[in-house]
């Protein structure tokens, strides 16, 4: 082998040695959502047939988004439990976030009359408490505290087949902010701080680990359409535009609320006045009409979110 020949095989070599080793990722990754349900009887008996067929298909983990009762239906600690013992009962890891029907609608006479703050409080001991009920382990998922050093057991991420996962609690009723009552503008102050937070330290965590797309959970309707953006939503909307100022990859945001099936590209770029290509929203099918969604997620294909619509009853439809 000649003298030039050898430094030219050297000098690849290093430069070899000094490139990035990319990670290798597997076929796309596939799992069920859904939310706003149930709010009766019989939509309960339909919520554990998606349950069921969702694992029979080999969802990795489950995504509620929250509203496990009516807003008008009595808070109660039968219902935390009941629902609480059917994510017990999945054999998979449920990913849940708090709805407001759970505990900030709470206030309203046909639901008890009781303290919001207070129902909150029984829902984070109830689902979040005892690490049985979602087995968040088995994600490796990592808590979230405020920067006032408060917990939100309810705020987590973790990464499954290079994707990284958000969940943050925004709730329906613009987001729980009352400015004609003080306790609950404090709890708005603080949940909000601490979404922003999770949200621009997931950001950074996405780059570093060089997440292939990330995926935000929340469970209000936070009514991107609105420009400026309602207050209970404003903090959620400039973490997001934020987050894709500095994310360059996917960008998925599942939700509930409204109950009307949505998937759309709704958040304008200020910049530009044009929705970002990158942000794209589901909002998952509610009561009365039970269902949820199959979210594929595949980076490389010229659309990386494929979405299929689920019902118990009815044909399923697929959005590109």
């Amino acid at each position: 082998m000649g003298a030039q020949l050898k430094r030219v095989l050297v000098s690849f070599g290093a430069l070899l040695i000094l490139l990035p080793v990319l990670p290798v990722w597997g076929a796309p990754l596939r799992f069920f959502a859904l939310g706003d349900v149930p709010y009766s009887a019989a939509e309960m008996d339909q919520l554990r047939d998606l349950f069921d067929s969702a694992v029979a298909e080999g969802t990795p983990f489950l995504i509620h988004v929250g509203d496990i009762k009516a807003g008008s239906s009595p808070c109660t600690e039968t219902n935390l439990r009941e629902i609480a013992d059917l994510f017990r009962s999945q054999p998979v890891p449920v990913v849940y976030t708090p709805g407001d029907n759970e505990w900030t609608d709470c206030h309203r006479e046909g639901a008890g009359a009781k303290d919001p703050r207070a129902r909150l409080g029984r829902v984070r001991e109830v689902f979040y408490a005892d690490p049985g009920v979602l087995r968040l382990d088995r994600l490796d998922a990592v808590g979230a505290e405020g920067a006032d050093g408060r917990n939100y057991p309810e705020n987590v991420t973790f990464m499954c087949e290079g994707v990284l996962f958000v969940v943050v609690h925004a709730v329906g009723s613009n987001n729980g902010l009352d400015s004609r009552d003080r306790s609950a503008m404090a709890e708005f102050e603080a949940r909000d701080a601490a979404n922003v937070r999770l949200l621009r330290r997931a950001a950074e965590l996405a780059r570093k680990r060089e997440a292939r797309a990330l995926v935000i959970v929340f469970h209000a309707n936070p009514l991107f359409e609105r420009t400026p953006a309602s207050g209970g939503f404003a903090g959620l909307h400039a973490a997001l535009r934020g987050l894709l100022s500095t994310y360059p990859g996917p960008v998925l945001a599942i939700h509930g609320d409204t109950h009307r099936f949505k998937h759309d590209r709704p958040l304008i770029d200020p910049q530009t006045g044009e929705p970002f290509a990158r942000f794209v929203r589901v909002e998952v099918p509610g009561s009365p009409r039970v269902g949820g969604v199959w979210v594929e997620i595949d980076p490389l294909a010229e659309e990386p979110f494929r979405i299929t619509e689920v019902y118990p009853v009815s044909r399923d439809r697929v959005t590109p």
